[in-house]
């Protein structure tokens, strides 16, 4: 389905944006519309809305043959078809492998990378109660906090960010944990009752990372050089490669947070395989971040 909501000068070249219709979609979209102007502020920007596959489902779980990309698909399709000529992503969403034709035509500066917990009476994760019930949909997360907290009931849950504070607020359940990019971006901060470190949580492969994708040979790299971090870039870069090398999907729990440090690239990795969690760090080169992450999915897949 597709919606069209018009932006707010008519004047210049007319620009399709293609996003989901979540409050958080449409809040990213309109911070990157912004950014996207200072390359060349003729450009007239119109938001074109997309429900996805991933929008329709309502289960807590997907099954087998909605596969990945679950919350990206029908946008792309349609920028293959030329309905609309900019998309708009949470990196997170886009599968390690974009579609023949398509390309990242800008990655923007990172945002908070962390996951956090909102929790009833802001407590921290040490102080809920022994069987507190704790709500995610990501396998990702629900790993990592069971290895946090044992002792935690975790619920799978799905809804936007607002009906997940909603499940807290009401007393459903004892906390949910999110990102924090997320809630920031949505003036939300205020409902954190604590941020988990990259140590303790490692964030989702392209979490906090806004990108517009465009079709190939349109020009779109070199006319939205202006806001691509290369920085940035650089580290989702080594973080896809770890996920495509792994062979990774939206039901693999599986994690990967890069970052430079002193010149170097560092790749932090997190997997669970056959019931076992598993991180490992490893640092290289900044020249070549694709191969440090092959390196180190390589390196934990040969490691019993």
């Amino acid at each position: 389905m597709v919606e069209k909501k018009p932006g707010s000068n008519s004047s210049g070249h007319h620009v399709r944006v293609g996003t989901r219709g979540s409050r958080l979609a449409l809040a990213q979209t309109r911070q990157v519309i912004e950014q996207l102007h200072l390359c060349d502020p003729s450009l007239f920007f119109e938001t074109i809305v997309i429900r996805t596959r991933g929008d329709r489902w309502k289960g807590t779980d997907w099954p087998e043959e909605i596969g990945t990309g679950v919350f990206v698909r029908e946008i792309e399709d349609a920028l293959l078809r030329g309905e609309i000529d900019l998309a708009v992503h949470s990196l997170k969403d886009l599968p390690a492998r974009l579609p023949e034709g398509l390309l990242l035509a800008a990655v923007l500066e990172r945002g908070d990378p962390r996951d956090v917990l909102v929790a009833r009476d802001k407590r921290k994760l040490a102080e809920l109660h022994p069987k507190a019930v704790v709500g995610t949909g990501s396998p990702r997360r629900s790993v990592q906090l069971a290895s946090l907290r044992p002792d935690f009931i975790i619920k799978p849950i799905r809804g936007n960010i607002t009906t997940r504070l909603d499940y807290v607020a009401q007393g459903k359940l004892d906390g949910v944990v999110l990102a924090a990019a997320g809630i920031r971006r949505l003036d939300l901060s205020a409902k954190i009752s604590e941020y988990f470190s990259v140590e303790h949580m490692v964030p989702a492969v392209g979490q906090g990372v806004l990108v517009v994708e465009a079709r190939r040979n349109e020009n779109w790299e070199s006319r939205l050089a202006r806001v691509h971090h290369r920085e940035s870039a650089l580290a989702v870069r080594c973080e896809r490669s770890f996920l495509e090398k792994w062979g990774g999907g939206c039901r693999v729990p599986l994690g990967a947070y890069a970052c430079k440090m002193n010149e170097k690239l560092v790749l932090r990795g997190m997997i669970e395989s056959n019931g076992k969690l598993r991180r490992e760090v490893i640092s290289g080169s900044t020249d070549y971040p694709e191969l440090l992450g092959e390196e180190l999915a390589m390196y934990m897949r040969g490691k019993p």
